[in-house]
């Protein structure tokens, strides 16, 4: 794999990860406590996967690790960070 298809596939991944943390939102909000207990599971189960793959590509490639998710290196924080 290309580091052109490993962005895109990263990207899409991330576009997933938002779209089930907005029906977790969605079921926390619109279903009794029991029902969403057992039905976020299966959301969990799923985003990690999805951690699981990025991961990947990000070991591959690491630099399509979005900025956001770097670690802040030195005592004032993430060295390409504005300000």
């Amino acid at each position: 794999m290309d580091r052109d298809v490993a962005i895109r596939i990263d990207g899409m991944l991330m576009g997933v990860s938002g779209n089930l943390n907005g029906i977790a939102h969605y079921m926390k909000n619109n279903l009794a406590d029991e029902e969403f207990r057992e039905l976020v599971r299966s959301i969990g189960k799923s985003m990690a996967a999805l951690m699981d793959i990025s991961a990947r590509l990000h070991s591959s490639f690491p630099d399509i690790v979005p900025e956001e998710l770097t670690p802040p290196t030195g005592p004032g924080g993430n060295q390409n960070a504005a300000g």
